[in-house]
């Protein structure tokens, strides 16, 4: 790694980035080394990629596709407890079983990695040890404030809640959304009836904060004002 001096003194610069951004440039070093690793999986959609209950053998990265992880109750009923984009990493601590199923909502494209192998590569690499424990703590605290979400707040704020999630990891115009998710998957996402769902979307529709030009498509008119409604309880 090479360093150059910048013309004001001697304050390092490494291939013309600020020593401050070391740390960041670092971390993404060691999920490419562990990238490296990978085996490339095609998931075809509504095909499970591994079932609550069964051992956590592999971790995985989202290359393309959305995966949802989920549990399957008793009574035949879902909760999905998150949605997972392209580059998001999953299952990658090893705590025994399975905790939640993962599914594919569209078509998935998956890096997977054995679970010995990232344990040897953390042994060489020990900051990736680190690195992995902050995108786990991250997704703890995303699924803290689903949890919150679906218990305090009303139709209105959960729908537009999950239509601010897409519009935040939308790789596109984050104005413009393609769902790749059902109404029944974004019913069990929201903890509502898919009737419930799609009356919300309509009302959403009437009140232009949203339009549906085709399936799969919405576009958010007033983010400002979904934002509004996503915070309140009433």
């Amino acid at each position: 790694m090479g360093l150059i001096m910048s013309s004001t003194g001697p304050r390092p610069v490494v291939l013309g980035r600020d020593v401050h951004e070391w740390p960041r440039l670092q971390a993404q070093d060691e999920l490419d080394a562990l990238d490296r690793l990978g085996s490339r999986l095609q998931i075809a959609q509504n095909q499970t990629i591994f079932t609550e209950g069964e051992p956590v053998d592999h971790a995985y990265k989202i290359v393309s596709g959305v995966v949802r992880l989920c549990k399957h109750l008793p009574d035949g009923g879902r909760q999905i407890a998150q949605f997972l984009f392209p580059g998001d990493y999953f299952s990658f601590v090893s705590l025994g079983d399975h905790g939640f199923s993962a599914e594919a909502v569209s078509d998935v494209t998956l890096l997977s990695f054995q679970q010995k192998q990232i344990e040897r590569l953390c042994r060489d690499r020990p900051d990736l040890r680190t690195r992995l424990f902050e995108i786990l703590s991250q997704r703890v605290c995303d699924i803290q404030k689903h949890l919150t979400m679906v218990g305090r707040q009303t139709a209105r704020a959960r729908v537009a809640a999950f239509l601010l999630l897409l519009a935040e990891r939308s790789s596109a115009d984050g104005m413009r959304l393609d769902v790749s998710m059902n109404r029944q998957d974004i019913a069990d996402y929201v903890s509502l009836t898919m009737e419930t769902v799609s009356r919300t979307l309509s009302l959403l529709k009437r009140s232009r904060l949203i339009e549906a030009p085709v399936l799969h498509r919405i576009e958010l008119r007033n983010v400002d004002a979904l934002r509004v409604l996503a915070d309140g309880t009433d």
